[in-house]
Order: structure tokens, then C-alpha cells, then sequence
């Protein structure tokens, strides 16, 4: 196996993200390879070394730690729990705990043991707050079966994507190996569908410019609502022209006849207006 960290690129030197990235890269090849070494020995398995693989071998490193940590925790607790168990025993009457003994079941007395066992792990003899960390336990173990499930999955994955280029290598490397004969032609058609695709890809973002810039020409609802008041209005307008034009409508086309005839309503109505005023000053006499 290639060494990841070996095959530092000249951009990398000049470039300080790139370099970080590398030492990232680094560590977590070194994790892995430690993890590996740990589990396997000398016979460690051969495998391609790339980002992909990198990726599932750490997390599959990860959920193992974390197993191996909690296991010995565990351990550790059952020591520590039969250690208290044994120096209050010893502290305790030889009587009562016999009697207590005696007077349990062989069932009862394993029930007991498996409840001061939960207990110690649990550090509480509360019943509720057992309860709450047995369930809280129990969601903790269905995720960690469930990342190492899948870790597995990924690990069964790469194996298979392993043997297959192992096998596609092996190929390769036949002399008798020979490319298929439809090759250039599948080359060659999918180039012209790529051509093709390109074209169409071109197509469809100028419609789609189009329609965006027939949407941003549409008017705004504010518009809208402005255009519908001016219309409105020009509306009540051309209804107050259409009453003050009916007054016209008895005129004559004529227009010497029009204009005596409005003389005549002129004389009228100031014969009208001298009328009510005489009626105003007599109501005013009386």
C-alpha cells in the first residue's frame, strides 16, 4: 500500500489549504492504518487507497472504538460493582444474609443479583431514573447497530468494488485482452448524444431567459391596482362631460340659431331670477 501522504503535489507546498487538507488527509490514514493493524496484525488486507475508502474504512474505525471503549467501561463497572458487592457482603451478618438467601427462590435470588447488577451499572437504585437510563441505553444501542450495520454494508460494498477491479485489472493486463469491436462506433454516438445534449441545454436556457424576462415585463398587482383607479376616474370624468354635454342636446346645429336660442333662455332665466328676488323682498315685507 501507497503511502497518502507521500505524494505531496508542488501546488500543495505553495498552497496552505491544500497542504492542511493533506495533513488532514494524513492523519486519518494514520488512524486507520493503526486501527488496522491493531485488528489484523501482519496480515493486514490489501486495498485501494482513495477518498471513498479513507471515508468508510474511518467511520468503520470510529463505531469500533466507540464499541471497544463502551465494552470496557462496562468491564469495568461489573468489576467495581462485584468489588462493593463483596466488601458490604463481608461487613453484613453472616445470619441475615443467610436467611435472606434461604428465603429466596433460585428465580428470585437471580432476579435480585440482576437488579443489584443494573443497578451498580447504573449507578441508582432509583426505579424511575433506572428506567429512563435503561431506555436511553437501548436507544444508544440501536444507533450504534445500526452505524456498525451500516459500516458493514459499506465495507461488504468496497469489497465487491475491490474484486471487481481486481477482476477488470486482471483483464486488463491479459495479453490476449482485446477492446470490443463496437467500441469506436459506442465512442463516437455517444459523443454525438453529448453534442446533441449540449445543444438542447442551450435551447432550453435561452427559452427559459425568455421567460423570465417575459415574467419580469408583467405588471406588479400595485400596478394593476393603480391602472384600475385611473380608469376609474377617467370614467367619472367622462360621466360629468356626458352630463354637462346634455344640456346641449335641444341646441339647433345651427349656429345663429343655436345662439338665439340661447338669448332666449339667457332673457329667461334672468326674468326668473328678478321674479324670486321680488318674491324674497315681500316675504322679507310681510
Amino acid at each position: 500500500m501507497d503511502s497518502p501522504g507521500g505524494d505531496w503535489s508542488a501546488s500543495a507546498l505553495f498552497s496552505p489549504s491544500k497542504a492542511r487538507a493533506q495533513q488532514a488527509q494524513a492523519k486519518d490514514w494514520a488512524f486507520v492504518d493503526a486501527w488496522l493493524a491493531k485488528r489484523y496484525g501482519k496480515s493486514m488486507p490489501s486495498f485501494e487507497r482513495h477518498e471513498d475508502t479513507l471515508q468508510a474504512l474511518l467511520s468503520l474505525a470510529t463505531v469500533n472504538e466507540a464499541a471497544d471503549e463502551q465494552r470496557a467501561l462496562v468491564e469495568r463497572v461489573e468489576k467495581a460493582a462485584l468489588q462493593a458487592g463483596a466488601n458490604k457482603r463481608s461487613h453484613e451478618s453472616d445470619e441475615v444474609y443467610n436467611a435472606l438467601v434461604e428465603a429466596l427462590s433460585s428465580e428470585g435470588l437471580q432476579d435480585l443479583e440482576a437488579l443489584a447488577e443494573l443497578a451498580v451499572m447504573l449507578g441508582t437504585t432509583d426505579v424511575r431514573q433506572m428506567g429512563v437510563r435503561v431506555s436511553e441505553l437501548t436507544d444508544e444501542q440501536f444507533e450504534l447497530s445500526e452505524q456498525v450495520r451500516q459500516s458493514a454494508a459499506q465495507e461488504a460494498a468496497l469489497e465487491r468494488e475491490m474484486t471487481r477491479l481486481k477482476n477488470l485489472l486482471g483483464d486488463l493486463g491479459r495479453e490476449d485482452f482485446q477492446a470490443p469491436a463496437d467500441l469506436p462506433e459506442q465512442t463516437a454516438e455517444w459523443m454525438r448524444t453529448a453534442k446533441q445534449m449540449k445543444a438542447k441545454l442551450g435551447e432550453y436556457e435561452e427559452r427559459l431567459s425568455a421567460l423570465r424576462g417575459a415574467n419580469s415585463a408583467s405588471p406588479s398587482v400595485e400596478e394593476v391596482l393603480k391602472q384600475a383607479r385611473d380608469v376609474e376616474l377617467q370614467r367619472q370624468r367622462l360621466a360629468d362631460l356626458g352630463g354637462k354635454l346634455a344640456a346641449f342636446d335641444d341646441l339647433p346645429s345651427d349656429p345663429t340659431a343655436a345662439r338665439t336660442k340661447l338669448e332666449a333662455a339667457r332673457n329667461e332665466l334672468r326674468l326668473l331670477t328678478r321674479r324670486r328676488d321680488e318674491l324674497f323682498e315681500n316675504m322679507a315685507g310681510r
